[in-house]
């Protein structure tokens, strides 16, 4: 069997209703090339499997410690702690774990066993319009991966949707054209240098590219996490708006509001992350207000 048949995944969610059109099964990549300093998402930011450690449920037994062979397991002064530089992802001492301490964030899979996955969720899909969404992470980290999937699935006479940050090659963005019905496009930040310095990759790449896929005759739709103190400005907000009317390809925008759920994830991981504001109902209807009084399309599912 090719390699290309091969992936690293992180989750296959089931009856997701905010991936795309309709109900879909959402399969989330693992690796992605940007380093967005509020990642709602972390344990998706390496390509590699890795060990996550929730300490509230460790019982300080020691076991994991025992069949390490390479001793990232330490304690001192009570305190389970974790050499992760050392630490391989073989999941012994998750085995070990009898208390769900610990798990291995990742899983190698096939694209034909992903795609069986998702053909259990036909009927729903044929109800509802939806599909396969391919997401992340950043699909387009696994390029021949992710084209093998859309494959797979258009065989099958499954929708596809891949959600993606935009900023890969375009050439792997063509190769999917004939296999993909929507691209959800995040769109970040207007600003070029806000880009940078919040993702560690300025916008250029994702611009040039909604502009080739328009050529195309693709379809997306921009998805814009708005982040408080960061993109929730105005600037930003015109910018959104300015794309929906300049692009007939854009069916409309939809933000995607800051939450703190990667904190925890990113602590497990033993990563520090920034913390925002959490932003209210009401602000995110202001937010979204202001991109359509500046003639922003919303897109409606």
């Amino acid at each position: 069997m090719a390699n290309t048949e091969f992936g690293t995944i992180f989750g296959i969610q089931h009856f997701s209703v905010d991936d795309g059109p309709g109900i879909r099964t959402a399969v989330f990549l693992k690796g992605c090339n940007m380093a967005c300093t509020w990642c709602h998402n972390p344990e998706s930011i390496s390509g590699a499997l890795e060990l996550m450690y929730r300490g509230a449920r460790c019982i300080l037994c020691g076991g994991c410690g025992v069949v390490c062979p390479h001793g990232v397991h330490q304690w001192m002064d009570g305190v389970h702690t974790l050499a992760r530089a050392d630490c391989t992802a073989c999941g012994r001492c998750v085995d070990e774990c009898k208390v769900g301490a610990l798990s291995i964030v990742g899983q190698r899979m096939t694209a034909s066993e992903v795609v069986a996955e998702a053909k259990r969720d036909m009927r729903y899909y044929r109800a509802s319009g939806g599909g396969l969404t391919i997401t992340g992470g950043e699909p387009m980290c696994q390029p021949a991966f992710t084209l093998e999937l859309a494959k797979r699935a258009q065989v099958e006479g499954i929708s596809v949707v891949i959600e993606t940050n935009g900023s890969a090659s375009y050439a792997d963005y063509e190769a999917l054209l004939p296999y993909v019905d929507l691209f959800l496009m995040d769109y970040k930040f207007t600003d070029n240098t806000a880009h940078l310095v919040s993702t560690g990759k300025g916008n250029e790449a994702v611009l040039e590219n909604i502009s080739k896929l328009e050529v195309a005759g693709a379809k997306m739709v921009l998805r814009c996490p708005i982040i408080p103190g960061l993109n929730d400005n105005d600037t930003h907000f015109q910018g959104i708006a300015g794309l929906t009317q300049r692009y007939s390809c854009i069916l409309g925008f939809e933000i995607m509001p800051y939450h703190k759920l990667g904190l925890e994830k990113a602590r497990q991981l033993g990563r520090d992350m920034q913390a925002f504001t959490e932003p209210d109902d009401s602000t995110k209807r202001v937010w979204e207000q202001k991109i359509i009084n500046y003639g922003g399309r919303e897109w409606r599912r």
